[in-house]
């Protein structure tokens, strides 16, 4: 995997970003972010932006042409991939045809998990914290997905 961080120069002040390579020994829940028309491809461009590119990310688009079946073959080359792993489907809204397919393969394998809704700062935190299991990270990413939303200013008291 990679870190990323803030290189320091000499006089403190940060010059530029630093990646550092590390290698697991825990295996990783793996993330297949999936939504309609562009959101899978758009949430790449978003996560990597953000997060460097992610080897456990899984990245899948649902056109406009495409029907379930269509998406439930792209869900399945896509799990070809992961092996064993847990498997966390990120949707975009929560009973769209995407959660919906989705969904059914979830009650196929008892450690897949899907999730709807989440916003950019719950991909950024799951993408430090995918070593726990598709339930587990599914938990991390909603209860960060909360937190970030906010207001500005904020209600007065």
């Amino acid at each position: 995997g990679n870190l990323k961080f803030p290189a320091i120069s000499a006089t403190g002040n940060p010059v530029a970003f630093a990646i550092v390579r590390y290698e697991r020994s825990t295996p990783m829940t793996k993330v297949v972010v999936l939504g309609h028309g562009g959101y899978g491809t758009a949430m790449r461009r978003n996560i990597e932006m953000l997060s460097g590119v992610q080897e456990d990310f899984y990245y899948v688009d649902f056109n406009e042409e495409d029907d379930a079946d269509i998406l439930r073959g792209k869900l399945d080359a896509v799990l070809e991939q992961v092996g064993d792993s847990d498997v966390l489907f990120c949707c975009d809204v929560v009973s769209g045809t995407p959660f919906n397919v989705a969904a059914t393969i979830c009650a196929e394998k008892s450690n897949y998990c899907c999730v709807g809704g989440l916003n950019t700062m719950a991909y950024m935190t799951i993408t430090f914290e995918l070593e726990g299991t598709a339930f587990e990270v599914a938990d991390t990413a909603m209860e960060t997905a909360k937190e970030a939303i906010m207001r500005f200013p904020p209600a007065e008291m």
